[in-house]
């Protein structure tokens, strides 16, 4: 009996050892993490001498097993729990959590070095003036996010969030490299409210909010372009929403474990739907795609499916050009996006004879004579006011 009891724990500690690994070689390697919206490392079975004897691939191997590991969203969203049990105010060291309301708030931002918002207003000069070579105006805006103005409720001892001041020293810098700018909170605060105007699980705006955004940077390029252009009012009964759950960018990252009755909601004339011509790419390129293919395409799913952002207004494309056949204004507008102008895409193009969307971070080109060549009437670049850099994160 007392040999048995020798060989029972490193037995048993073998047996788990040989179970694990049976399981991790017979479990589907998953090439994306839903929760973390990123790609997951994939096993590299022929790695090179140099790779070896540079520690690469022991790395390789390392983050393979951590993200590849059997049930790891399970044990991820049971280590989220536990960190809300105890009482840990940034959840994955990223957001804090109030439980009464279901608002997740993210960790504060820092003060950002000049040097990076310097670099940033560099490169919107020199697009500026890129532009200019061709009588091409610009304009950059910042639109309001999530992360700026959607700071309670949180822990009264967390820090303060550096968010305004970093967008305001940005616009201060790039005013002085003789760009034209918009704030477009300072357009919209009159009637601004976080809790409409954002969602409490994810980093975008609502319909609400986005149309707002929508109505102020209308009423911004009425001045730069001349014209008198009237947004579409927005008429509350014409809002419909899904009954769908929905997936915030934020809960997901915490693994769906904070309860919300969030939904998807539209305010969209149901002229979006055949008065526009949209082209995957160019005109030139001839790849066209049906509206309910490009925005909304969650109307589509079933009523049991989970939603996210992406699913419920539009995913990014490199390019969109779309084309108007009931216009107010005939110029050709350009617009250098991130995810939150995706949401008012439509609504923004309603106005115009053409409109381009370009995602940089999707877009092989070199933006500068890509732009030249183009020849549109007007170029506008909209970040969300987090994003500090040309190529938004």
């Amino acid at each position: 009996m007392r040999k048995i009891q020798t060989y029972l724990l490193p037995i048993t500690f073998f047996c788990i050892i040989f179970g694990g690994f049976v399981v991790h070689v017979l479990t589907v390697d998953r090439p994306q993490s839903e929760m973390e919206n990123r790609p997951l490392e994939s096993a590299n079975i022929t790695p090179s001498a140099k790779e070896i004897l540079t520690g690469t691939w022991s790395k390789q191997v390392e983050s393979y097993i951590s993200d590849q590991f059997p049930a790891r969203d399970t044990w991820m969203r049971n280590y989220v729990n536990f960190q809300r049990v105890v009482g840990k105010t940034y959840l994955n060291d990223k957001y804090a959590v109030d439980n009464k309301t279901g608002w997740i708030i993210s960790k504060p931002a820092a003060v950002k070095p000049d040097e990076e918002l310097a670099a940033f207003a560099s490169d919107l000069q020199r697009l500026s003036k890129g532009l200019a070579e061709k009588h091409i105006p610009f304009t950059f805006y910042s639109l309001p996010a999530k992360a700026t103005y959607s700071r309670e409720p949180s822990p009264r001892y967390m820090p303060e969030d550096a968010g305004i001041a970093n967008n305001v020293k940005l616009h201060e810098l790039v005013t002085a490299a003789g760009v034209d700018n918009i704030r477009l909170y300072d357009e919209m605060q009159e009637n601004f409210s976080a809790e409409r105007n954002f969602f409490k699980t994810d980093h975008h705006w609502t319909i609400r909010g986005a149309y707002s955004g929508y109505e102020a940077l209308i009423h911004t390029l009425n001045k730069r372009l001349g014209e008198t252009i009237a947004t579409i009012p927005f008429d509350e009964a014409n809002t419909f929403c899904l009954p769908n759950k929905f997936a915030g960018s934020w809960n997901k990252i915490l693994y769906m474990t904070v309860e919300n009755n969030e939904q998807i909601c539209y305010n969209e004339p149901a002229s979006f739907a055949t008065q526009f011509t949209i082209y995957d790419g160019t005109i030139e390129g001839g790849v066209t795609a049906p509206y309910d293919a490009v925005y909304g395409r969650a109307k589509q799913m079933s009523p049991d499916a989970i939603v996210n952002y992406a699913d419920a207004y539009s995913r990014d494309f490199a390019e969109l050009t779309i084309v108007n056949q009931n216009y107010d204004s005939d110029k050709h507008l350009v617009v250098i996006k991130d995810s939150y102008f995706n949401t008012i895409q439509f609504h923004v193009a309603s106005h115009f004879k053409t409109v381009t969307i370009l995602d940089l971070r999707y877009l092989e080109k070199d933006i500068i004579p890509y732009l030249q060549n183009m020849q549109p009437d007007y170029v506008i670049l909209a970040y969300n006011d987090r994003n500090l850099k040309l190529m938004p994160e």
